[in-house]
């Protein structure tokens, strides 16, 4: 169970830098996340979604190669999913989309393209195949009253920013 939660820590923490970083080097003025303090837990439950369906997938399909297609598919549509359900779901929060894919070509509305999924499957596939055995070991090292502590930080956080958006939706 802390395997699972310290990723998603870990993950939420490294999308924010590494949204903030990219933003930063393109010259875009956006803010990574939705929270009030570093996180941005797409990130987070991607890294999950990747673990958790590799498993699934390497317990359940012997061919490697066969694997790795049916994988990467599944990938493909369900961090696309993923991607959705946030827009929608931060749009209705906030009443404004936080990212727009419209301009992009082969777009599926505001909040997914043919082009970022294949980047989010591609990236999980690169998660999977060359970070995950370096990133399993600083996962394993956190002491469980550390991912106690920052979980209660990120719970409370969730909290604090879902009153937030609710009063603000009732303004």
């Amino acid at each position: 169970m802390f395997y699972y939660i310290n990723n998603f820590l870990v993950f939420s923490i490294f999308g924010f830098f590494f949204e903030t970083i990219t933003f930063a080097l393109l010259g875009m003025h956006n803010q990574s996340g939705f929270m009030y303090l570093w996180w941005t837990p797409f990130y987070g439950t991607g890294v999950l979604i990747s673990i958790i369906s590799y498993k699934y997938f390497s317990e359940h399909i012997n061919d490697k190669k066969n694997k790795n297609i049916l994988l990467f598919i599944f990938l493909f549509f369900f961090l696309s999913l993923l991607e959705f359900t946030g827009g929608v779901t931060l749009e209705y929060l906030h009443g404004y989309s936080l990212w727009n894919y419209e301009r992009i070509p082969l777009h599926l509305g505001r909040y997914i393209s043919v082009g970022t999924s294949l980047i989010w499957a591609t990236g999980a596939f690169i998660y999977l195949y060359l970070i995950k055995k370096h990133s399993d070991k600083l996962v394993s090292k956190i002491p469980k009253y550390i991912t106690i502590v920052v979980s209660i930080i990120f719970i409370s956080d969730f909290i604090l920013t879902m009153i937030k958006l609710i009063r603000l939706k009732m303004m």
